[in-house]
C-alpha cells in the first residue's frame, strides 16, 4: 500500500465498484447518506427527526429510521480510508495551522451549500449523474471544475500556480 496505483488500474477498479454498486443499489450518492447518519444518530439520542421537514419528508419518508445500505457504505468508506492510510504509514494526527482554520470552515460551509444547490455531492454528480446523462450533473461538474481552478489560483497565488 505504500506505492500509489497506476491511474488506469485505479480507474478500472473505480468503474467496476461503481458498476456493481449501481447494479445492486442504484445511483451513488454521499450527502444523502451523511444526512441519514445525522438523523439516525439524533433519533438514537431522542430527537424527533421525523418532525424536521428534510428528514421527515425526504430521507425517512416511510418513518423507518434505521440503518440503510448506503449508510453502511459511507461508514465503510471512512473505515477503509483510515485502514489504507494507516497501513501505508500516511496516517498521523496533525494540528492545523491556526491561520488556515477560517479557510477550512468557509470551504466546508461552501461545500455543504453547494451539495444542496447541485442536488448532491461531486461523487453523485460526476460518478453517477454524468453516466446517467443528467443535465444538472453536467452543470454541477462545470461548476466544480471552475471552482477548483479559481481556488487553486487563489490559494497558491504567492508561489505561482502550476495551472
Amino acid at each position: 500500500l505504500r506505492d500509489s496505483w497506476d491511474a488506469r488500474t485505479a480507474g478500472v477498479a473505480m468503474a467496476l465498484v461503481a458498476s456493481l454498486w449501481f447494479f445492486v443499489h442504484g445511483h451513488w450518492a454521499i450527502t444523502g447518506s451523511e444526512a441519514r447518519w445525522a438523523g439516525y444518530l439524533l433519533s438514537a439520542v431522542g430527537y424527533d427527526v421525523a418532525s424536521v421537514d428534510y428528514w421527515g419528508s425526504v430521507l425517512f419518508r416511510d418513518g423507518n429510521i434505521s440503518l440503510t445500505i448506503d449508510m453502511v457504505m459511507i461508514a465503510s468508506l471512512i473505515v477503509g480510508s483510515f485502514v489504507a492510510a494507516y497501513a501505508s504509514g500516511d496516517f498521523r494526527i496533525r494540528k492545523p495551522k491556526l491561520n488556515r482554520v477560517p479557510n477550512y470552515a468557509v470551504g466546508g460551509l461552501l461545500m455543504g451549500v453547494g451539495s444542496r444547490l447541485a442536488a448532491g455531492c461531486n461523487i453523485a454528480n460526476l460518478f453517477s449523474g454524468v453516466a446517467l446523462l443528467s443535465v444538472h450533473s453536467f452543470v454541477a461538474g462545470a461548476g466544480i471544475i471552475l471552482g477548483v481552478y479559481v481556488m487553486t489560483h487563489y490559494m497558491y497565488r504567492e508561489v505561482g500556480c502550476a495551472l
